[in-house]
Formats: C-alpha cells, sequence, structure tokens
C-alpha cells in the first residue's frame, strides 16, 4: 500500500513536469519494454512486414518513452504503467510495420509521388482508452496449467506464424507481462468476453504445437 501511494505521488510529480520523478517510475521497467520491443521486431522481421535494419529495439523504447512522456496527462489512474507503457509500444511497433509496407508498396509500383495514405488510426482516440465492462475480476482463464513464459516465449519465436498478432499479443500480455485480463483488453481494444476466449484459444493453440513437438 505504500509503495503504491509513493507510485501515485512520483507519478504527481510527473504529470506536474518532473522529468526525474518519471524516470524514477519508467527506468526499472527499460529492460521489460527492451525484451517486448525485441519480440516485436522478431515478428514482423519474420513475417516480412519490417526489414532487419529497419530499427532497433533501443530506437523504440526511446519513441516509446518520449511518447508517454509527451502524454503523461493523458493516462487514465486504471492503466497500470507498465501495461501503459506497452500498448504504446505497440503502437511504435505497428507504425514502423504500416511505414513499411507503404514504402514497399509504393517501390514495387515505382511511383513518383507518395498517396495520400490513411494513418493507422485517429492519434487522439488512440488515448481514449477500451474499457471492458464484461471482465470479472481474478477469475481463471486457462483451462488446464499454463506453460511457463520462457517456454511459451520461447515456442513462438521459434515458430512466429503459429498465432496472429492479436492473439500472440494477448497471450504474451497476460503470460509474460503479468497483466490483467482488463488491461489486454483495454490494450487490444476487446471486451473482456472476446480477450478471455483469445487468451484461452492462443494458449490452446501454443500447447499443441508443443505437444506436437513443433515448439
Amino acid at each position: 500500500m505504500a509503495e503504491e501511494a509513493g507510485e501515485k505521488l512520483l507519478w504527481a510529480k510527473a504529470v506536474a513536469g518532473d522529468r526525474e520523478a518519471f524516470n524514477r517510475l519508467v527506468d526499472p521497467l527499460t529492460e521489460e519494454l527492451l525484451e517486448a520491443a525485441r519480440r516485436e521486431l522478431d515478428y514482423f522481421t519474420a513475417v516480412g512486414d519490417i526489414p532487419e535494419d529497419a530499427t532497433t529495439p533501443h530506437d523504440i523504447v526511446a519513441e516509446v518513452l518520449l511518447r508517454a512522456w509527451r502524454n503523461r496527462r493523458r493516462r487514465i489512474p486504471e492503466m497500470r504503467l507498465k501495461a501503459w507503457l506497452l500498448a504504446i509500444l505497440y503502437r511504435v511497433v505497428d507504425e514502423i510495420a504500416a511505414r513499411e509496407r507503404r514504402r514497399e508498396r509504393i517501390a514495387e509500383a515505382a511511383a513518383d509521388f507518395h498517396p495520400d495514405v490513411p494513418p493507422l488510426e485517429d492519434p487522439e482516440g488512440f488515448w481514449e482508452w477500451f474499457q471492458p465492462e464484461d471482465t470479472p475480476v481474478g477469475e481463471p482463464l486457462m483451462p488446464e496449467e499454463p506453460r511457463d513464459p520462457e517456454t511459451l516465449v520461447s515456442a513462438l519465436e521459434r515458430r512466429p506464424r503459429v498465432l496472429a498478432t492479436t492473439a500472440r499479443r494477448a497471450l504474451l500480455l497476460y503470460r509474460r507481462h503479468g497483466l490483467r485480463v482488463e488491461e489486454v483488453g483495454a490494450i487490444l481494444r476487446k471486451p473482456g468476453t472476446e480477450t478471455r476466449r483469445l487468451i484461452e484459444d492462443a494458449a490452446r493453440r501454443v500447447r499443441e504445437e508443443l505437444k506436437a513437438g513443433r515448439g
């Protein structure tokens, strides 16, 4: 309780413009953010959406923290800092992938102009967090004992196409990053029942791959 109160006090200072307070909150999360950025880059490189030399995990995390600082007043209190930063990280990676896909299409068409391409989504709307109302707190999700996070991550790294992007992120957010179901739903903008089903189905698929010896 005292630790939570301390975090709230630091965040209040950060919102008021105290960069040192902001850094004290985000520094302990940097390694986890770098790990997440590396995983996302590995995945999008494997499926061909981002070239290997397009960016680095450190560049992605630097952009995440810059956006978090600029938009710190828009973070809702119910969203834990780690969940909020991971949501921004996914946003950054998705924008890079979209940019590279557009670049590839333009190159293939040998066009001498850049067409107007709509943004990934309304940049203002991104900060209006989806808040599912039907997510029971503490409800168990997995019908079987889930694999440990390291085994799960290893399986997904070996076969990145096993899960679609959203299902993969849902499972990693829940199992690897330890987020609550309602936080996963808020990040992925899905209601609670759909989020639970997404995690269950993704976990089942990974278990099947592991049992078949393909993980």
